[in-house]
């Protein structure tokens, strides 16, 4: 199990979100996204339509220096 920020993981709030795999914070993120930051949801979607890789190319290497809870 792993603990990041919404905005270690590029949102606008300090809420910690724990998730045990990568694939379960991406989930995670998103839905605290969608139901917190709906402006910042947005603006992750276009930037999904431009480059869907891009979010996890800039985010995973985060998620995979952060130690073990």
């Amino acid at each position: 199990m792993k603990t990041m920020t919404c905005k270690s993981l590029g949102g606008p709030c300090e809420q910690k979100l724990s998730a045990g795999s990568w694939d379960e914070m991406v989930q995670t993120m998103t839905k605290h996204v969608m139901e917190k930051h709906p402006e910042t949801a947005k603006a992750m979607e276009k930037m999904h339509n431009e480059d869907p890789k891009r979010w996890g190319r800039e985010t995973k290497p985060k998620w995979e220096a952060t130690p073990e809870t």
